[in-house]
C-alpha cells in the first residue's frame, strides 16, 4: 500500500511540475519581438484555442490519474482491472504531448503574406527562415493522433524545404484568423495524415 501511495505522490509532483511549466509558457506569450511586417499576417493560435487545449488535456490527465489509482489499489485483488493501466497511462501522457505542441506554438512566429505567398518563420533563438509557399515547399506531411482528446486533435504539418523542415501544430489551424494560410496549404496539396498515439514534434 505504501508503494502505491509513493507512486501516486511522485506522479502528482511530476504532473504539478509539468503543468506549472505549461502555464508559465502560456502566460509569457513569447519574447520574440512582435515587429509589424508590412503586408504580412501572423499565425496565432489565440488564447481561446490554447485554453481549450489546456482544459481538455487537464481533464484527460485527471481521468488518467483516477484510473491509475483505481487500478493500483483494486487490481491487486481483481486482476482483470490491469487492462485499465495502459488507458490511464495514455491519458496521463497527454500532458507531455500538450507541452510539446505548445512549445512550437509559443517559441516560433509564422508570418504569412497572402499576396506574394511569402512566409517568414522566427524562433526565440533568433534564427529565421524565409520561403515562398508556392515555390519552395517540396512536400507537406501531416501527422495526427488516432483520436481527439476531449474535442482537441493533436497533430502537425511538416513543411519540407531545401534548408530543412518547418512544423506547424494543428493548434494553430484551430484559429479562424489563420484560414488563409491553411487554405493555401490545402491548395498546395496535403498528403493523407499519418496517425499515431503520440504525434510529438
Amino acid at each position: 500500500m505504501y508503494k502505491i501511495l509513493l507512486i501516486v505522490i511522485l506522479l502528482g509532483v511530476l504532473l504539478y511540475y509539468i503543468s506549472r511549466r505549461i502555464m508559465m509558457r502560456t502566460k509569457s506569450s513569447t519574447d520574440i519581438q512582435r515587429s509589424n511586417k508590412q503586408g504580412y499576417f501572423i499565425l496565432d493560435s489565440g488564447s481561446k484555442v490554447v485554453s481549450k487545449a489546456i482544459k481538455a488535456t487537464t481533464y484527460s490527465v485527471a481521468i488518467g490519474v483516477v484510473l491509475l489509482i483505481i487500478t493500483l489499489v483494486l487490481a491487486i485483488k481483481i486482476k482483470i482491472l490491469f487492462f485499465l493501466l495502459p488507458i490511464s497511462l495514455y491519458l496521463i501522457s497527454q500532458v507531455f504531448l500538450l507541452n510539446n505542441h505548445l512549445k512550437y506554438v509559443r517559441d516560433q512566429q509564422v508570418w504569412f503574406h497572402p499576396q506574394t505567398k511569402e512566409v517568414v518563420v522566427e524562433w526565440l533563438s533568433g534564427s529565421q527562415v524565409r520561403f515562398n509557399l508556392e515555390r519552395d515547399v517540396q512536400q507537406i506531411k501531416s501527422v495526427q493522433s488516432v483520436q481527439k482528446n476531449n474535442g482537441v486533435l493533436f497533430g502537425y504539418h511538416e513543411l519540407v524545404l531545401a534548408q530543412g523542415s518547418v512544423y506547424i501544430p494543428y493548434l494553430m489551424e484551430e484559429s479562424p484568423l489563420n484560414n488563409r494560410f491553411f487554405a493555401e496549404l490545402k491548395m498546395k496539396g496535403l498528403e493523407k495524415p499519418k496517425t499515431t498515439l503520440f504525434p510529438s514534434i
